[in-house]
């Protein structure tokens, strides 16, 4: 046996595999062949996650009885929010329809109260504001990859409570189940597969409520409105997210 010349053939057999297997890699590009397709984000799926927030607005107190010098008042509210949201989508093409619910923990409570008489003094023992949103929405986006853009409308329901002196000789108490509108929009950015994090803005507003107290005997109406800024993340729940 040559040793030498069997070094030399497992060589060439060696030398002509790499050959080979540059050439099937580089076959499809001579060919003029599309390069494989990046894979592509599917926005469709249920997911579930959490949000927090800020919310602002004012309530417009107005007696519908007696004529009183100092109405309409106008009291201001702010506060923190915190909650959960689960919902659906499908993705069409660039277009992602979908539906959601949420609800909120809130302490959107009165910062101030206005009237044409001056400002409203308030106490530390005053309620004003809302304990409680919850909203059902339909949405409308548009995708580029990961990220979506949307807007969004339906109805919301709130937790409103008023515990104070100011706006009759006897104490008031009065809570309500408040139910009307929002719309809004927003933006999402999925990451981590299926993890994506939004930010939008919403605002809502509530049919007009009454309140009756007891001295004087007369009914105010209440108009209230609200605008809200939420963070959230979002968990998709299916595992078919890159297709």
């Amino acid at each position: 046996m040559n040793l030498p010349t069997k070094i030399s053939e497992l060589g060439c057999l060696a030398f002509a595999a790499t050959i080979a297997a540059a050439g099937m890699s580089v076959t499809p590009a001579l060919a003029g062949g599309p390069p494989p397709a990046p894979p592509v984000y599917s926005w469709t799926g249920f997911y579930v996650g959490a949000h927090g927030g800020w919310g602002w607005g004012t309530t417009k107190i107005q007696d519908e009885v007696l004529l009183l010098p100092q109405d309409p008042i106008y009291t201001k509210i702010d506060g923190p929010l915190a909650g959960a949201q689960a919902g659906f989508n499908y993705q069409m093409g660039n277009y992602v329809l979908g539906a959601e619910v949420d609800g909120s923990w809130t302490y959107i409570r009165a910062s101030g109260a206005t009237s044409r008489t001056g400002v409203i003094a308030a106490t530390t023992n005053d309620i004003f504001g809302y304990n409680g949103l919850a909203t059902a929405t339909g949405r409308v986006g548009y995708t580029m990859g990961q990220w979506m853009a949307y807007a969004k409308g339906g109805a919301a329901w709130a937790d409103f409570e008023i515990k104070t002196r100011n706006f009759s000789p006897d104490p008031v108490s009065y809570s309500s189940n408040l139910f009307g509108w929002i719309g809004g929009a927003g933006i999402e950015v999925a990451f981590l597969r299926n993890v994506s994090a939004k930010a939008e803005y919403n605002y809502i507003r509530f049919s007009t409520d009454h309140l009756r107290y007891l001295g004087p005997d007369t009914i105010s109406s209440l108009e209230h409105s609200i605008h809200l800024v939420k963070f959230g993340l979002n968990v998709r729940l299916d595992a078919g997210l890159l297709r």
